[in-house]
């Protein structure tokens, strides 16, 4: 008989917890909380988005004054890949948001892969792209 995995190392435990992250992730986003994003990211963290690529000082330094998140949905979230250490996360974003002053919404695909380090999971790039489905209206650059 096999031993039963750890709820740590169960997927769907390990799904609810990168939820629970991308959901504190809008909040920092939406509340313009710096602290709260900062602890989220790894040091080495890229985000890749209609804007462009930004490292994690890049975030602060150039999109975090600039970007006002409105709101910010997820559905259809699903764990597609999990090894002991890493794990990524897709899912459609619902997005409503205003950056320098130019209002962008739709709905996007987002994959967001995280690593466990110190028993704490950690985003290490987060990457968000236009969903092309049919009959979407789209406001994006």
């Amino acid at each position: 008989m096999e031993p039963s995995a750890t709820a740590s190392e169960d997927p769907g435990y390990i799904e609810r917890i990168l939820l629970a992250h991308e959901q504190a992730r809008a909040r920092a986003w939406t509340e313009r909380n710096r602290q709260a994003l900062e602890v989220l990211l790894a040091p080495e963290f890229v985000e890749i988005n209609v804007m462009g690529r930004y490292g994690k000082k890049d975030i602060f330094v150039s999109l975090f004054p600039t970007l006002t998140l409105h709101d910010f949905a997820i559905s259809e979230p699903r764990l597609i890949s999990a090894s002991p250490g890493t794990a990524i996360l897709t899912y459609r974003a619902s997005k409503d948001m205003t950056v320098k002053e130019r209002r962008i919404s739709g709905i996007f695909h987002v994959a967001a892969h995280y690593v466990k380090r110190e028993n704490k999971w950690l985003l290490l790039l987060w990457q968000s792209t236009p969903w092309a489905g049919r009959g979407e209206e789209k406001n994006y650059p």
